[in-house]
């Protein structure tokens, strides 16, 4: 090689490798830039985190707030009626105190701030008057205004911050306050979600600079005023002005470097004198170490990338030169190959020859250039016929008109249509015959002209398996309408098109009356061809534009389209439509020499482009469709928004009966019944549902419900062995032993078979003294088969039972066997006792009534007495025995023991009034 030679191969040398350093000089700039990006994203992350961590923080700190606000107001709302402070009070706050997990304490202090009463009875009797809790509200009393105090020690020796609200009489004059202390062990326990890590610390502070709780706990930093320390994370904070802050900076608390995130606790709705701020901060090394190892990594993969380039770059260069040897070698090569191409041809030709599909290729003219014998067969033509031809030849008649147009076209712009796409076309055979087939061009270059080459198949028989799959898929195999999911099809494109244009369309849901009668008596094949005329009326009847839809079993549905922009408009048109169908259905059928009449019953919705989906309007429809059966088939009805409602809740309430009844929320209270001579003889037990979130449920409600369901038995047999376990609790205290205690049955649980074998083994399992244990029975019970009904009621009176027959007079008792029930007693119905000083035919009534049971020998007892006058009434006229709110309200277990051991004292008080 020539010197200039040999300078030349080393100048080409040596510029790869400038170009290389100067590659990696670039490399390197923008990895440190990327890490830069990084470390900035990485913050902000970290801040987004700690931001959302704060936030949570901060709901729940507001909702500890909104309900101690709550708590405060029904305090406020109850103190103006306890008539003993103390006592009422104490079990008031205990319960609210207990409620609320972040609350310590519950007090309510007088006007010179003595503690009246207070969730820790060892509080009461306090002065309080010095603590800022009350002498802030004393100063500047403010209605529904909360009070938040700095930090402090309590006389529990607990650190705590109260919330307190001013308290008023009747006149607007400062009355007092009630004080709710927090309970610092709940908000360090909050504090504890918010430590995902040994390097973050979580505070939760007043606004005048006192801790309130700290992670981890500093007794130090506890006791000393952030505001007093300058440049600390709260002051900054509260010189912001905004109600979250996000700062990187030197943290008093840590003594390093850290990303806080702090916010003002200020819950909707809620006054407050102060605020309270919550913050959460993390060091910053511990926030950027998974970006010191990024950092880490990149540079090895940097240096690592850097060698590898080089050994490349030095690889590189040494096969270039292998390749200039071969590239000799190749010309040597090419001269094999076109021997080889030649072979390959003539074994391509041959595959051709003998393919089942068929190729066609045509020139740019359109001209067919060759033909395989497939394709022959499938146009019946010879090859010889077809050569030179123009492919048009092969095409319907209004494809062949645009084929040249098209080819000139593509030629022209290069916009293909259908080259490299398979797809569907038609075909026409020598004879004219069109048929379908499938398409597939592609195109190739031949000595620098196009060349087209189509593959063609004959897909008559998979067409024809198609059509057979789509009348399976989308008909009804037995009336042949379209089935369910053809009529959702239709109906999300009638909805899609309501939205463009704003018309007005209509759902029809047709259900056949009694048809299952039909199908009882006659048979399902009977039952099949009267589904088949139905479907020939209903097509007949309609518009070619509406669809009609077999839905299942004998219900139909009806898709009415276009019925104008006004929906009166198209509510006359549905209504006009549903009545026709009314008329057309209602024409008796001749079935198989049988002349049958049905009638049909008939849903309808009208929507329009703010309509639901599809699911939501058939549900209308559906739901309308049993309005009219309700109302007496036959006829229409229109889709009504308020029963629906009302049919969904009651859909819920039973499906939270069902959980009550498995998870046992149910609760007996007890109403005391006292005779005559104020003596307490028992109580009746009633039952109440406090339902997590719908409150105490109505028995009027949830009763019927139950009787609707079927699951009043099993609250039946729940209430049966509750009363026998109070009982034998009552009889171990002297105030309560020897009452009785009387147990509403509903009459479905009475007449439910093995009733008798239940009682049987209840009292025998229990032990309770039958003496004491009364039923009372409505006369609803006693309505169907009287003779078992006594015979029932025989057996359990053997077995110790009293019977008392509740509501008396207002159900349909005969007095022809009233004297043969093995009654004790009779209890006169609440509506005559309410209307007995106003009315006098309620006083006939009840006197009638009482008459009656002294007649047969049966105690007399009257509910709802509300009255001292009631009561003397009931008493002039011979009543032995009283049940309602004048003697005491329903209560639970406890309140009711409580009440028999106080009764003298509050008997003689009750009545000497």
């Amino acid at each position: 090689m020539s010197p200039p030679d040999h300078d030349s191969s080393a100048h080409r040398r040596s510029r790869p490798w400038l170009w290389l350093l100067l590659a990696l000089a670039v490399g390197w700039a923008a990895a440190w830039t990327w890490l830069s990006s990084e470390r900035e994203a990485l913050r902000r992350h970290e801040g987004e985190k700690l931001a959302a961590l704060v936030q949570t923080l901060d709901a729940i700190v507001g909702q500890q707030m909104i309900a101690i606000q709550g708590a405060l107001q029904t305090v406020e709302a109850q103190r103006p009626g306890w008539r003993q402070p103390q006592q009422q009070g104490e079990a008031m706050l205990r319960t609210l105190a207990r409620a609320l997990p972040g609350v310590r304490a519950l007090l309510v202090l007088d006007t010179q701030g003595q503690v009246l009463a207070s969730s820790e009875p060892r509080l009461v009797g306090l002065d309080m008057s010095e603590r800022p809790y009350y002498t802030t509200p004393r100063r500047r009393p403010q209605p529904g205004l909360l009070y938040v105090s700095p930090p402090f020690r309590s006389l529990l020796d607990e650190r705590t911050v109260t919330l307190s609200r001013a308290l008023f009489d009747a006149e607007h004059h400062f009355a007092g306050i009630v004080v709710a202390a927090l309970n610092p062990a709940y908000f360090s326990l909050m504090l504890e979600t918010a430590q995902p890590s040994a390097q973050t610390w979580s505070a939760l502070a007043h606004q005048d600079g006192m801790l309130f709780a700290l992670l981890p706990h500093d007794a130090d930093w506890m006791s000393r005023n952030l505001l007093a320390t300058p440049g600390s994370i709260l002051e900054h904070h509260l010189a912001s002005g905004q109600p979250a802050s996000l700062q990187l900076m030197p943290a008093k608390l840590s003594q390093d470097l850290r990303l806080v995130a702090a916010r003002t606790v200020q819950p909707a709705g809620l006054q407050a004198d102060r605020q309270l701020i919550v913050a959460v901060g993390r060091s910053l090394p511990s926030v950027e170490g998974p970006w010191q190892r990024q950092r880490l990594s990149v540079g090895l993969v940097g240096v690592a990338l850097s060698l590898f380039a080089a050994v490349a770059l030095t690889l590189w260069q040494r096969r270039q030169r292998l390749i200039e040897r071969l590239r000799r070698q190749q010309l040597r090569s090419e001269r094999q190959a076109a021997a080889q191409l030649k072979a390959q041809a003539q074994h391509t030709q041959a595959i051709l020859d003998h393919m089942v599909d068929g190729v066609i290729t045509i020139d740019a003219r359109g001209r067919i250039d060759s033909i395989n014998p497939a394709a022959c067969r499938m146009f019946g033509y010879a090859a010889a016929e077809l050569l030179n031809q123009d492919v048009s030849l092969l095409m319907p008649q209004g494809d062949a008109a645009r084929h040249d147009q098209y080819v000139s076209d593509y030629l022209r712009s290069g916009a293909a249509r259908i080259i490299g796409v398979g797809r569907d076309v038609d075909g026409r055979r020598k004879d004219g015959q069109i048929f379908p087939m499938s398409l597939a061009v592609s195109r190739i270059d031949r000595e620098g002209e196009p060349l087209f080459i189509g593959l063609t198949r004959d897909i008559t028989e998979r067409k024809r398996a198609e059509a057979a799959i789509e009348q399976l898929a989308f008909y009804d195999p037995l009336t042949g309408l379209p089935n369910r999911r053809l009529l959702l099809d239709r109906l999300n494109q009638a909805l899609a098109s309501s939205r463009r244009n704003g018309r007005h369309g209509a759902l029809l849901f047709i259900d056949l009356d009694n048809f299952k009668s039909l199908n009882d008596t006659m048979g399902h094949g009977m039952g099949d061809r009267m589904l088949q005329a139905v479907a020939q009326r209903l097509r007949a009847a309609l518009r070619s534009e509406d669809t009609v839809a077999r839905w299942g079993g004998d219900e139909f549905v009806v898709l009415l389209q276009d019925l104008g922009q006004e929906r009166q408009r198209a509510h006359l048109h549905a209504e006009a439509a549903a009545e026709k169908l009314l008329r057309v259905l209602g024409q008796p059928y001749l079935i198989d020499q049988h002349n049958h009449h049905s009638t049909p019953s008939i849903g309808i919705v009208v929507w329009n482009d703010a309509s639901g989906g599809s699911e939501e309007l058939l549900k209308h429809a559906d739901h309308a469709m049993y309005e009219a059966k309700s109302a007496g088939r036959n006829r229409l009805a229109f889709f009504d928004p308020i029963s629906q409602a009302a049919m969904a809740e009651l859909i819920s309430l039973e499906a939270d009966l069902r959980q009550a009844v498995n998870y046992q929320q149910f609760e007996l209270y007890y109403q005391a019944q006292v005779s005559a001579d104020g003596r307490l003889l028992g109580a009746e037990a009633l039952l109440r549902w406090p339902h997590p979130s719908r409150g105490f449920v109505s028995p009027a409600q949830f009763i019927p419900l139950a009787e609707q369901t079927g699951t009043i038995n099993q609250i039946g047999e729940w209430v049966l062995q509750q009363a026998c376990a109070q009982l034998n609790a009552w009889a171990h205290e002297p105030a309560t032993a020897g009452l009785s205690l009387a147990v509403n049955l509903s009459a479905h649980q009475f007449r439910q078979k093995g009733f008798l074998s239940l009682m049987q083994q209840l009292l025998a399992r229990t032990g309770v003294p039958t003496e004491l244990l009364k039923l009372e029975l409505t006369e609803s019970a006693l309505v169907d088969d009287v003779e078992s009904v006594i015979g029932l009621m025989g057996e359990l009176r053997r077995l110790g039972l009293r019977f008392s027959l509740d509501d008396f007079g207002t159900g349909y008792s005969s007095l022809a066997y009233l004297k043969r029930l093995p009654l004790d007693q009779l209890k006169i119905d609440q509506s005559f006792v309410r209307d007995l000083v106003s009315e006098p035919n309620a006083r006939a009534i009840a006197h009638a009534v009482i008459q009656l049971g002294e007649s047969l020998g049966l105690a007399v007892i009257a509910e709802g007495v509300e009255t001292a006058e009631q009561r003397e009434l009931l008493i002039g006229l011979g009543c032995h025995a009283f049940q309602g709110y004048f003697h005491a309200r329903p209560m639970p277990a406890a309140a009711f023991a409580e009440l028999a051991r106080q009764w003298p004292t509050r008997a003689a008080d009750k009545l000497g009034q």
